[in-house]
């Protein structure tokens, strides 16, 4: 019973708990008698701090992994083949497919060229049966209102028109 839990009408009783003493003296091995008790009672465990951190880097860990995966998952499936294996695009998915495909093929033909010193002719063909395969393809599909006739006729080879047949002029 503490000083403070005497009731209130016996002056007696709260007189003889302040003369308790507050302090006790101990006597020889008291001191590791009750270090030991306390011991016993679960007061001075050991803390392990290894099993602590050990946990934090196996979840920094699996946090990481989880990340590289979802991200490589991300990826994966917003990539341009993907998205050209796909069917069930929206026209906006489509739209964006063909902006990016063709970002891609400008990138790409802007890289050859920065990357060789001379014209080659096999690249120049490559990317001209490419243009006009993608015109072609447009206008089979009717979505540019002739553009992509005009296109194609732009980009095929201009051939010199037939000379009349004349007679070859001999110098002497």
């Amino acid at each position: 019973m503490h000083h403070e839990d005497v009731p209130a009408g016996d002056e007696e009783l709260a007189r003889l708990f302040a003369e308790l003493p507050r302090t006790a003296s101990t006597g020889e091995g008291d001191t590791d008698r009750i270090v030991e008790r306390l011991r016993r009672e679960g007061f001075f465990q050991a803390r392990r701090r290894s099993f602590g951190w050990m946990l934090q880097a196996v979840a920094a860990v699996l946090v990481f992994l989880t990340g590289t995966f979802a991200g490589s998952r991300y990826a994966h499936r917003n990539s341009l083949e993907e998205m050209l294996d796909r069917k069930q695009l929206s026209v906006a998915d489509r739209v964006l497919l063909l902006q990016r495909a063709g970002s891609a093929y400008v990138r790409a033909a802007q890289s050859y060229a920065d990357a060789t010193a001379h014209v080659d002719s096999n690249a120049v063909e490559v990317a001209s049966r490419v243009l006009l395969g993608a015109a072609h393809a447009v206008a089979r599909s009717s979505l540019d209102a002739g553009l992509s006739e005009r296109l194609t006729t732009a980009m095929q080879p201009v051939v010199a028109p037939a000379s009349p047949a004349r007679k070859p002029i001999i110098w002497f």
